[in-house]
């Protein structure tokens, strides 16, 4: 596919834009846009920046179409939030929650769900929804209770000389 890049600013210009931008997000797309205007192949850009064609010709049809100020904006997500699943579902596991009869984990829950409402909510989307009302996530952690006494007092003494030395 071969886009035209407009002559909107130099390269020196975009090279200031870039130094004196704050957005590291909007440093990307000029980023972009300046290796493009200095002949760079569009391949060899998305593999340096790290992103996908698809996204550097939209920069670039934004680049075209309303210069460097359209780069700034940057809207993701979706602007209602996840308005996809009922907010019922997340009141009903929240009580189920708050009664906390037994440890709950994000698996479990989407078991819940999907026993209770027949809808298949994603892990991340549950883990959101619930840190957006004050739960926080826990994982849990192995435990050397069968580990060596000895091996671990030795570990820990080596590592406090370790450490106050400095």
């Amino acid at each position: 596919m071969k886009v035209i890049l407009k002559d909107r600013d130099t390269v020196d210009e975009l090279k200031k834009e870039i130094r004196e931008a704050r957005d590291g997000r909007y440093q990307l797309r000029l980023r972009a846009i300046l290796m493009a205007k200095q002949g760079v192949k569009p391949v060899d850009i998305v593999d340096e920046l790290l992103i996908s064609i698809p996204t550097y010709y939209s920069w670039i049809h934004k680049y075209n179409n309303g210069g460097k100020e359209s780069l700034k904006k940057h809207g993701s997500g979706r602007a209602t939030g996840n308005t996809k699943f009922k907010q019922s579902i997340f009141d009903e596991l929240l009580k189920k929650l708050d009664d906390m009869t037994e440890y709950w984990s994000v698996a479990k829950m989407k078991e819940f769900i999907k026993e209770e409402y027949g809808v298949n909510i994603h892990n991340e989307t549950i883990r959101i929804r619930l840190k957006k009302v004050g739960y926080s996530y826990k994982s849990s952690r192995p435990s050397p209770y069968k580990g060596d006494k000895e091996k671990q007092e030795e570990f820990k003494k080596t590592a406090l000389k370790r450490w106050s030395k400095n």
